[in-house]
């Protein structure tokens, strides 16, 4: 007993925490594409750390609900309905038994999170039932008539957030990403990175969870090769075209192109819910700074 899935929508898998310690293996990390919205989920569904549940992108699911639970959504704003009417957003919301879960394509953003009360009954693989979409290990993606099974449910009470900790990011018709430089950012000619922190991009429809792909300004890159190296969640790489691109969750584990900048894990929520034709900036800061803009966040997420 659990979910009946009557329509995947787009793009919708289970997620959980990255997975580490797979990179020599040729295997990243996998794990929720938005992270804050990940955990904002999983502490409305009353979940003591983040479990398993569904990540949604651009069109969402349907479900059916065959048992009783508690459920937390956050993230893009997908007009979510429970049998038909609107349902609150930022609080837990409970579900009986053959209610069903759908919304719209996504208003603002682009990934959203629906966690479980106790999370999804689903096997861990390496220590996570995140999904790595483009090699299919791990959890799964979800299809139509895919049976999701609950776990035991916890006994907390109802919860409820003030506001995302993250909603500056979405102000602005430009979003900014912030980065510091990479381990290549000497390589390239002298006038590259202040070209890539002036320019406006445009998120294409090419991007996806293995990295946002942009159009716009081209950038000199270095002329000589190089040995291909590792690579990261945030890694901005330079391909030959000179147009920039940002590895994401289920990025390469080694690269040959250089990296010329690094976006900070504090807006790795904001790089997550870029849309396709959005613009973007990107904005330089300094390593200090990138490691107070994480604490910041980390405090204002300590959802204890």
């Amino acid at each position: 007993m659990g979910i009946r899935v009557l329509e995947p929508g787009f793009l919708t898998t289970i997620q959980d925490k990255p997975r580490l310690g797979l990179a020599r293996y040729g295997l990243s990390e996998a794990g929720p594409m938005a992270p804050i919205s990940f955990l904002e989920a999983n502490y409305l569904a009353g979940n003591p750390q983040p479990l398993p549940c569904l990540e949604v992108t651009m069109k969402p699911p349907r479900l059916l609900f065959t048992s009783a639970t508690r459920v937390g959504i956050s993230g893009a704003d997908f007009g979510w309905r429970l049998d038909g009417r609107s349902i609150p957003d930022l609080q837990s919301i409970d579900i009986r038994p053959g209610s069903t879960l759908q919304g719209d394509y996504c208003r603002s953003g682009l990934r959203g999170y629906i966690a479980f009360e106790g999370g999804l009954q689903v096997p861990a693989w390496h220590g996570s039932a995140a999904t790595h979409v483009q090699s299919g290990l791990g959890g799964m993606r979800i299809h139509r008539n895919t049976e999701l099974a609950l776990a035991q449910p916890g006994t907390s009470p109802p919860r409820r957030l003030a506001e995302h900790a993250y909603s500056p990011l979405y102000n602005g018709s430009a979003k900014v990403l912030r980065v510091v430089d990479g381990p290549h950012a000497a390589l390239f000619p002298p006038e590259a990175m202040s070209l890539f922190t002036g320019a406006v991009y445009r998120v294409t429809d090419q991007s996806s969870r293995t990295a946002l792909r942009v159009e716009g300004l081209s950038l000199p890159s270095p002329a000589d090769p190089l040995v291909s190296a590792g690579a990261w969640h945030g890694a901005v790489q330079v391909p030959p075209s000179g147009i920039p691109q940002v590895l994401a969750a289920d990025h390469p584990a080694t690269g040959g192109y250089p990296i010329l900048a690094s976006v900070i894990r504090a807006d790795f929520e904001a790089l997550g819910q870029l849309r396709p034709r959005e613009e973007v900036r990107f904005g330089r800061v300094s390593r200090e700074t990138a490691l107070a803009l994480l604490q910041r966040l980390s405090h204002a997420m300590d959802l204890t």
